[in-house]
């Protein structure tokens, strides 16, 4: 049986909608706080922070915190600083959005009791900016993609028959299609200007533009004796991108190829 309290990770995403007239009153109520807060009355940007923290949960109520608190130190820490520099650029700070983001930890964490894990900062679906505790001069930043190809999957030391029965469908002469998806995630010192657009030129440049509405087997030499399949995909657009990514101070942390939404594979660097 379970002796409590045990040290525990509480994570709480936060979900934001920033616009320039939103005056205070506006910020302590929504309509809907599930998509965002205050409520999307206006033109603006909308933005999902997670926030995780560690400790040892208080015995009688079970809580590292209440969501509430939670909520609120990260909304009254990120939605002043966002506005500031979403709509009045002269007074806001320069900071790139990795930057700024240790900042926004920072100010989030005045606001706990319990010390903060991490803050992750979603900017669109498909980018995320990530600050630990354990990584204080760093930022994990995370861009996905996708492209479209075909392969075949088989094993030149199985029979046919073996090769049908092992990969089924998979196997089938002519081959078949997929949409791939890659989340490629590096890990950038809060000193380095390289950003969200530099990493989508080089994985753009790299992987994308060398792999889409390709087939696999056929056009691209890294699968002509190599079966393409989703582990071996991942590990090549890893190896694609280690070296370039390097020569610009960055390490690359892993990438994440989805096969399809249920399948996917993943290579970290070691």
């Amino acid at each position: 049986m379970t002796q409590f309290p045990v040290p525990t990770t509480l994570s709480r995403a936060v979900r934001i909608f920033v616009c320039r007239d939103a005056q205070p009153p506006a910020l302590n109520r929504s309509h809907n706080s599930f998509a965002s807060f205050p409520s999307a009355n206006d033109i603006g940007a909308w933005y999902e922070f997670e926030v995780s923290i560690h400790g040892i949960p208080e015995q009688n109520t079970g809580y590292l915190a209440t969501l509430a608190q939670l909520d609120a130190a990260v909304r009254s820490s990120v939605i002043p600083v966002l506005k500031a520099r979403l709509f009045s650029p002269a007074n806001a700070s320069s900071q790139t959005p990795s930057q700024l983001l240790h900042t926004l930890a920072n100010g989030v964490a005045t606001h706990l009791e319990q010390p903060i894990e991490s803050l992750s900062w979603n900017i669109s679906p498909y980018h995320q900016y990530l600050w630990k505790a354990d990584m204080t001069t760093k930022t994990t930043l995370t861009a996905t993609f996708e492209f479209a190809a075909s392969h075949r999957l088989n094993d030149p030391l199985r029979t046919p028959a073996e090769n049908q029965i092992f990969f089924g469908k998979c196997n089938k002469i002519n081959g078949h299609g997929h949409n791939y998806r890659v989340a490629v995630s590096i890990v950038v010192a809060a000193d380095n200007a390289f950003g969200m657009a530099d990493l989508e030129e080089i994985v753009d440049r790299l992987v994308i533009e060398r792999f889409d509405h390709m087939n696999l087997n056929i056009d691209c030499p890294e699968f002509r004796a190599t079966n393409p399949s989703v582990e071996h995909i991942a590990a090549v657009c890893f190896d694609l991108l280690k070296n370039p990514l390097a020569k610009h101070s960055v390490v690359l942390k892993s990438v994440r190829l989805w096969e399809t939404s249920k399948t996917s594979a993943t290579v970290e660097a070691s």
